[in-house]
């Protein structure tokens, strides 16, 4: 079983072997916040406070919530999810959408994707979201999948044009 959790220092050395897997792969960490991106830990955690009030969101951002998802039998860290509670910029409504999160490469194919994206939209239930935007890039068919088979109805493809990707808009329903 995984749960979300909020991210704290007492995670600290997971987050970071995360972070490290995800960089020894070449990937980006999806629905984390900007955590690839901070020079440590403390400064991460310090950044999602702000995150999460409309007061403290730095400018241009919206406001959201991140959540380690932690596997229960073992208080493993699998993945990240990462809700924002408004579209609040012309490139959230575009492409970035409502959610984001990512499975840890060494934990993929799991079904944990399918788990984490479910949680988040109840998460998104209890901020009395209704109707979800998830996006993803046109050539993740696994998270594609992910998406609709969390009863995501893909509305189109566009292009970002700032790096030439194809990206699937999905709008789920709750």
């Amino acid at each position: 079983m995984l749960i979300l959790k909020q991210p704290t220092m007492a995670y600290a050395t997971q987050i970071e072997q995360y972070r490290q897997e995800f960089i020894a792969n070449n990937d980006s960490i999806d629905g984390s916040s900007f955590l690839e991106q901070m020079p440590s830990i403390e400064q991460w955690l310090k950044l999602l406070a702000l995150f999460r009030s409309e007061e403290t969101v730095p400018a241009d951002y919206a406001p959201a919530e991140t959540w380690l998802v932690i596997r229960q039998e073992d208080d493993c860290l699998v993945g990240m999810s990462n809700l924002r509670f408004e579209l609040n910029n012309a490139y959230l409504q575009q492409f970035g959408g409502h959610i984001g999160y990512s499975v840890r490469p060494s934990e993929r194919k799991k079904g944990y994707g399918k788990m984490i994206l479910h949680q988040t939209l109840q998460q998104a239930k209890l901020q009395e979201i209704t109707k979800v935007l998830v996006t993803c890039n046109d050539s993740n068919i696994g998270s594609a999948k992910i998406i609709e088979e969390n009863q995501g109805i893909l509305e189109k493809k566009v292009v970002d044009t700032s790096d030439q990707l194809v990206v699937r808009r999905y709008w789920i329903t709750l």
